[in-house]
């Protein structure tokens, strides 16, 4: 930008009138910040605890596999980043899936692949969300309840035909 305001290609003019992109800048600077502030006062290892002392599978690891998969999707809701995600929890899910007997390989793809929902899911969660949302397509309510409602779907997909593929590709017996 700093390049192309040198250049004379845009105006100052043109880059304080263009409210999306202040608007992205805004949202991604304050989901980002407030993630950041989550890890630092340990937030998630907090939240690995509680689930490591609350959630008693006793053998079923096929439930464990599920219910961990679920928990990722309500968790993404926090993150504005995939990778901010992947790095703070991913290890999270993964402890617990190991302690629950849940399938290791299988849990791991379906907590990659569920990683991708975060666009889905709100505004914020992914690349062309603040852009979408920033010049005014989608109201917040519309976003989370049509993202809500793909989320489940894909959800459902993932668990149903995912699973069976990955079986079919890798030839390991999952579950």
């Amino acid at each position: 930008m700093a390049t192309m305001l040198l250049l004379g290609i845009v105006t100052w003019e043109d880059v304080v009138k263009n409210k999306g992109g202040w608007n992205t800048l805004i949202w991604y600077g304050g989901i980002i910040g407030l993630s950041s502030l989550l890890s630092k006062v340990k937030f998630f290892e907090w939240l690995a605890e509680v689930f490591k002392n609350n959630l008693a599978f006793d053998g079923h690891g096929n439930v464990a596999f599920f219910v961990i998969i679920f928990l990722s999707i309500i968790v993404r809701y926090f993150f504005a980043s995939g990778s901010a995600y992947i790095v703070a929890m991913l290890p999270v899910f993964a402890m617990l899936a190991n302690v629950s007997g849940a399938p290791l390989m299988l849990t791991a793809l379906a907590l990659l692949f569920s990683n991708s929902y975060g666009g889905m899911v709100t505004h914020y969660g992914g690349a062309a969300g603040p852009v979408i949302f920033g010049v005014g397509y989608n109201d917040i309510k519309s976003w989370w309840l049509v993202g809500a409602v793909l989320t489940i779907l894909t959800f459902l997909v993932h668990i149903t035909l995912g699973v069976w593929w990955w079986n079919m590709l890798i030839g390991w017996n999952m579950l």
